[in-house]
């Protein structure tokens, strides 16, 4: 007789660690869409320094934001300062050993980052997915300010940097700036024991940071696929590797983004070098409405230069035609593709497309056009209608 289920198991800690582990990665992944946005954030490091390290670049300059992500399983649940600073309210804080706890506690670890990097420690933060009690909220604010009332808090800003940096001086200035750097991010609604809430979560940051509009079932697909690559990167060896290796194995890129986005990185690359600032959405839009007429690769990728070269000719062309007569053109080019949209988009008839608007009227008043103009002011206008 199978026994298996009458009988309880040894133990079922695995269960709860590996859904702490995908709270993690879920955390990691959702830092990780910012890189879309095209601004200041361009890489996740997975599980490599910490739980997960953002690197923004700003002015110029590489810094760096240490996440630790402390997970409890009740949503009531609360973490106090003894958890988070290893502080205890009542005697002194005058032993090694009670230093080395506060040192290796959850924010201690954090606070080392800001001696081992110095100023390329932007900041360091403990992420939850339940809230921090009051003491938590007072200890940080105390060590922003320099000074508390409380003995037990003053104590460890007495011995801040005998604690965190118990081998090497800092400087009063050094101190100051390292106390500063720790923050709390509570509650945090996109991490949980499914992938649902962080689907939703996922679905409204690339929309903010890119302006992509994804379908329900790719909104599934996308979330499953970033956690899955966020544990990848977390997961992959990285002994002997270069500094480039490890950021390739260790880290999530833009490049990962695009992969898990389906979007391609050269038809985006090609719109970003041909000046686009929505390159990423243009992309997408590209790739998705020629995709659903057959398109190959190749071809969409000669959909993207196409379109280049027409926004680079729009550019100077019309500063050299009456406004009028170039503003017909572009309204009869947008009228053409409306048509083509509505009639079902067979990828056939895109030759009609263009031979139709070469042999208008029209046309014939801008003697330079061809067919990859114009086949790429028609790509123009598949963006600018899916935009609207």
């Amino acid at each position: 007789m199978d026994t298996i289920h009458d009988t309880p198991p040894r133990e079922t800690v695995g269960r709860t660690t590996v859904t702490r582990f995908r709270m993690q990665f879920q955390a990691a992944a959702y830092a990780a869409l910012e890189i879309l946005s095209g601004k200041e954030v361009d890489r996740v490091y997975c599980d490599y320094h910490d739980d997960f390290v953002v690197r923004r670049t700003v002015a110029g300059v590489v810094e760096y934001h240490f996440f630790q992500v402390k997970t409890k399983g009740k949503p009531n649940q609360q973490w106090d300062a003894a958890a988070i600073f290893a502080l205890k309210k009542q005697g002194a804080l005058d032993t090694e050993e009670k230093l080395e706890a506060v040192r290796n506690s959850i924010a201690g670890k954090l606070f080392v980052h800001t001696v081992e990097f110095g100023g390329q420690c932007r900041e360091v933060t403990v992420l939850s997915n339940v809230h921090f009690a009051d003491d938590v909220h007072e200890v940080v604010a105390a060590l922003s300010a320099g000074s508390s009332s409380k003995k037990y808090i003053r104590q460890f800003i007495e011995k801040f940097a005998d604690i965190v940096s118990p081998s090497k001086p800092m400087s009063k200035e050094e101190v100051e700036a390292a106390r500063k750097k720790l923050s709390l991010l509570a509650n945090v609604q996109y991490i949980g024991d499914t992938l649902d809430a962080f689907a939703i979560a996922t679905h409204n940051a690339i929309w903010r940071h890119s302006e992509i509009e994804l379908h329900q079932h790719e909104v599934e697909r996308i979330a499953n696929s970033l956690v899955t690559l966020v544990e990848e990167k977390s997961c992959a060896p990285i002994g002997g590797l270069s500094k480039s290796g490890i950021d390739m194995a260790a880290s999530v890129g833009l490049e990962d983004l695009l992969k898990v986005l389906s979007i391609s990185t050269q038809v985006y690359q090609t719109l970003l070098d041909g000046g686009d600032p929505a390159a990423i959405k243009a992309a997408s839009i590209l790739q998705r409405k020629l995709k659903e007429v057959g398109a190959t690769d190749s071809m969409i990728e000669a959909a993207s230069r196409a379109k280049v070269s027409w926004d680079v000719w729009v550019r100077s062309a019309r500063h050299g035609a009456p406004d009028f007569t170039f503003n017909v053109l572009l309204e009869e080019i947008d009228t053409k593709c409306k048509a083509w949209l509505l009639a079902g988009g067979a990828f056939a008839d895109l030759e009609n497309f263009i031979q139709g608007i070469l042999n208008s009227n029209i046309g014939k008043q801008f003697p330079v056009l061809n067919t990859d103009l114009v086949f790429g002011a028609f790509c123009a206008a598949v963006v600018r209608r899916s935009t609207r």
